[in-house]
C-alpha cells in the first residue's frame, strides 16, 4: 500500500507539492508551519522530506522512522532501506 498523504491533516502529498511550488517552501518545517503536515503524529515527515528532495508524491511505507533531535534536519537517507 502506497503512502500518499498526511493522515493527521488530510492533505495529499500532491496538494502539498503544489503549495510548495506556489509558495517556494524548501523545508519540512515550512510545510508544517503553513499546512500543519508533519506537526501531528510526525509520521509523514520523512515522506515530506523525500517529496522535497525528489518531487515524488507516492511512497512505499518506511519500516522504521527515527525522530531526529530538534537540531537535526530531516532526511530521507536511510529510511525504509
Amino acid at each position: 500500500m502506497a503512502v500518499t498523504m498526511c493522515l493527521c491533516y488530510g492533505h495529499t502529498f500532491e496538494e502539498v507539492k503544489e503549495a510548495v511550488k506556489e509558495h517556494g517552501w524548501t523545508t519540512v518545517g515550512e510545510i508544517g508551519k503553513e499546512m500543519g503536515c508533519g506537526t501531528g503524529c510526525g509520521l509523514c515527515r520523512p515522506y515530506l522530506a523525500k517529496m522535497l528532495e525528489t518531487g515524488e508524491t507516492e511512497f512505499e511505507a518506511v519500516k522504521e522512522v527515527k525522530q531526529p533531535s530538534d537540531k537535526q534536519k530531516w532526511s530521507w537517507k536511510g529510511f525504509g532501506k
